[in-house]
């Protein structure tokens, strides 16, 4: 008997530094490699701890490295960086960068190279108003609300994702993050911006059809002799492609876009945050007819017009295959290709009609 609880003891004796070195090694797991031990939130409380972890590919510890880097005298114009990462073998740390700053209300649409492109991005509006966009759909963005406006123009948050997060998760993220910032500056108006719950999916180049480019009938090709290269008159179905996203008043879809290959991104939002936001930015004012229509805006290509008692903005921006060939004989003028444009798709829009 003796010796059997001798044994017994022994066995406890070395069991119990064995238990001790998992329950280390558990909590450490826990610790290094996931939220368990951490705070809610991150950035300054700006950024859901829990909403970063779902855009993040693979599951990590999330922090914000530097903390929150705001500017002087503008709570809403901040960047902070949030990492994901973990000692578990084969796993790289992964980084969202969101950020606030004050933008030209038609960010969205000008050719600057640093927004989505307009006709790959998946728009949303509704609750927010934002796009996801991108090569893979890791480059986003929210506006704030009116209220938060100011002579410097809207606010928006922007954000960078690592390749392969959800787009869905990603606007998530970001509209979380602009309700927050809109509360913490006494900006927020109606209650939290409400997320998407799904995202359109970018649609894919198509060739362009001569008469109707990007889908709009009495469209002309943005080029020399207003054809297609290479395809003479009649369908085009040489390599210039357009991707175009579904057609301008589109129920459901207040913004449109459409690119075509080299030469031209044409724009259309009905979005009333968008154009809220234009109407109030720095530069906007009565501007020469366009297409015989009175408009207001930044300048001739960047216009906001009446359309069936709606405000709708259009732009259009120009491809290096336009600018190489712009002094070529027969190609078009770029006024006149966006009276074309604004014609053309004014008719579908119901646009106020031409002055006399």
């Amino acid at each position: 008997m003796a010796e059997g609880s001798g044994r017994a003891a022994l066995g406890r004796k070395v069991l119990a530094p064995v238990v001790a070195v998992g329950v280390l090694a558990v909590g450490a797991h826990l610790w290094l490699n996931t939220d368990l031990f951490a705070g809610d939130t991150v950035c300054g409380g700006l950024v859901s701890t829990d909403a970063a972890d779902a855009v993040f590919p693979s599951s990590g510890r999330v922090s914000d490295r530097d903390g929150l880097d705001e500017r002087p005298g503008d709570r809403l114009s901040f960047d902070c960086t949030v990492e994901s990462s973990s000692f578990l073998p084969g796993t790289d740390t992964g980084r969202i960068r969101v950020s606030a700053a004050r933008e030209r209300g038609d960010f969205p649409f000008t050719d600057d190279g640093r927004w989505p492109n307009p006709a790959t991005a998946s728009f949303f509006s509704g609750g927010a108003g934002g796009a996801v966009g991108g090569i893979g759909a890791d480059h986003g963005w929210v506006l704030l609300p009116a209220r938060c406006t100011t002579q410097a123009g809207p606010a928006v948050v922007e954000g960078y994702a690592p390749e392969g997060s959800g787009p869905v998760e990603f606007a998530r993220l970001l509209t979380d993050v602009a309700t927050r910032a809109a509360e913490r500056a006494g900006c927020l108006t109606g209650g939290p911006l409400v997320a998407p719950a799904a995202l359109p999916a970018a649609p894919a180049p198509r060739p362009v059809r001569d008469g109707a480019v990007c889908g709009i009938e009495g469209l002309g090709f943005p080029g020399p002799g207003g054809r297609t290269p290479g395809t003479g008159a009649g369908t085009g179905s040489g390599a210039v492609k357009e991707t175009v996203t579904g057609a301008p008043g589109e129920s459901g879809r207040p913004t449109w876009a459409c690119e075509v290959e080299g030469y031209a991104t044409y724009a259309v939002t009905r979005e009333p945050r968008i154009v809220e936001g234009i109407r109030a930015s720095t530069g906007f004012t009565t501007q020469p007819p366009v297409a015989g229509r009175p408009v207001s805006g930044f300048d001739t290509r960047h216009v906001v017009a009446d359309c069936a008692g709606v405000p709708t903005y259009f732009s259009m921006e120009f491809g290096r295959s336009y600018q190489d060939a712009a002094d070529a004989p027969g190609t078009p003028r770029r006024q006149d290709l966006f009276d074309d444009f604004v014609e053309a798709a004014g008719k579908r829009l119901g646009c106020s009609a031409p002055t006399s």
